[in-house]
């Protein structure tokens, strides 16, 4: 069940678009931080699964290693470092079967702009 909400939602987040303090400097370290992040959200929040298993899915799907905006687009820090910290401060009510409502997060739209 995570893995599905995981890959459809988070690559999702991810591609258009861990505590406060992940790093969030570059895009690279941003989708390593993004993956932890969401999984830690969907474990507390009752999806089931392993959140290390998970992240790491989302960081295999998502390329972490390779992760960069599109051409034309910008990287904003700021905006991802939001992106983090709004996906932490997601109360489980915002969630859908477990999964963080990341679309709903609008700095995380704004990650690559």
């Amino acid at each position: 069940m995570l893995r599905r909400f995981t890959v459809s939602l988070g690559l999702t987040a991810v591609l258009a678009a861990a505590c406060g303090g992940a790093d969030t400097s570059n895009p690279v370290a941003f989708c390593n931080a993004y993956a932890p992040a969401f999984c830690n959200k969907a474990k507390a929040c009752g999806a089931q699964g392993d959140v290390e298993v998970c992240a790491n899915q989302i960081r295999n799907d998502s390329d972490c290693a390779h992760f960069a905006c599109a051409a034309g687009l910008t990287f904003d820090s700021e905006a991802a470092r939001q992106c983090i910290d709004g996906i932490n401060g997601l109360s489980c009510t915002d969630t859908v079967n477990g999964a963080p409502n990341v679309p709903g997060i609008p700095a995380c739209a704004r990650v690559c702009r």
